[in-house]
């Protein structure tokens, strides 16, 4: 029952375009486990309660009454003083224990959605995302952030002389014992001496940056801390398995993987066993199909292995 349950409501929020179209949604699934109904009928009386666009744009403050999370952009320059290139970020603050989601937010979350309105004098923005945390309620599973997060970007300038203009929309939702949906538009004009957003900005945006996965591209990489090794998918005619191994060069100390991309499955946690020196590692990850006879077989993934905060980003065919 529990597992219909997941595979149903993660298949109908996944084509919902707007978060306020998640309540009926939620009331209907409520009606399926008394559990899980509790909070998800809280979070569509939420909804209802609190305005949507009441997120603050502008700066991280104290916090009014039924406001739980803040949200703005910051930008700094990257590098050195004559660095044409800037950070950019966007930065989620939580009330104390909620958390927010990463970009594929398991069984249970609602995963964020960014929408550039427009940037002016740069390239749209590619929005990184800081190695996630695994979250376990109830049962049900869910990948994101403790206390907020901070999601940098990569600026580079048309014209370094002139000033860069963000504005962009944002959709997230933060969860404590019920889950509320949040939506902002952000702006931002960056100048060119990108001091906007205070000195300790380029720190905080350096250090989230630190934070974002390292790209493993093709065959393994040496110089890399960690790397993926093998990737097989193992099928019978009632159940299919993700076979995944992997690699450190200091020895694995609490290693953990997730797995998105291929937006018609699930993939549940993950059965790791060590090697006795910690070099390697294998996980085992059960693989639930939203449309039933659907194979992985052939579908792009991105995997992203992590190990006490740092992380290897992943992406692959399966095969088996």
């Amino acid at each position: 029952m529990l597992r219909a349950w997941r595979l149903a409501f993660r298949a109908s929020i996944r084509y919902i375009p707007d978060m306020q179209l998640i309540s009926p949604i939620c009331r209907f699934f409520g009606q399926l486990s008394a559990a899980y109904g509790k909070l998800l009928l809280l979070t569509a009386l939420t909804m209802a309660a609190v305005p949507i666009g009441q997120v603050r744009a502008d700066a991280v403050g104290d916090w009014p009454e039924k406001r739980f999370s803040e949200i703005r952009l910051l930008a700094a320059r990257a590098g050195t003083a004559d660095s044409a290139q800037l950070l950019g970020g966007i930065e989620i603050t939580t009330r104390p224990g909620w958390k927010t989601y990463w970009r594929a937010a398991g069984e249970a979350g609602l995963p964020p959605q960014f929408n550039w309105l427009s940037v002016e004098n740069a390239q749209l923005p590619e929005i990184l995302w800081p190695v996630p945390m695994r979250f376990v309620t109830d049962g049900l599973e869910s990948y994101g952030y403790d206390d907020g997060v901070l999601l940098p970007f990569h600026i580079v300038p048309d014209d370094p002389t002139k000033p860069v203009r963000l504005h962009l929309q944002a959709r997230y939702a933060v969860c404590l014992e019920i889950c509320v949906p949040e939506q902002a538009e952000l702006t931002l004009t960056v100048s060119p001496q990108a001091t906007d957003s205070g000195p300790e900005a380029a720190a905080k945006l350096n250090r989230a940056l630190q934070q974002v996965p390292r790209l493993q591209s093709g065959d393994a990489t040496t110089d890399l801390p960690m790397m993926i090794e093998s990737v097989a998918l193992v099928e019978t005619a009632s159940s299919a398995m993700l076979v995944v191994t992997a690699r450190s060069q200091t020895g694995f100390v609490a290693p953990d993987l997730f797995v998105d991309g291929a937006g018609d499955f699930l993939f549940g946690m993950p059965e790791i066993a060590l090697a006795a020196d910690g070099a390697q590692a294998s996980f085992t990850l059960p693989v639930s199909a939203l449309v039933s006879g659907t194979s992985l077989k052939g579908q792009a993934a991105r995997l992203t292995l992590t190990d006490q905060g740092a992380g290897i980003d992943y992406s692959t065919v399966i095969s088996n």
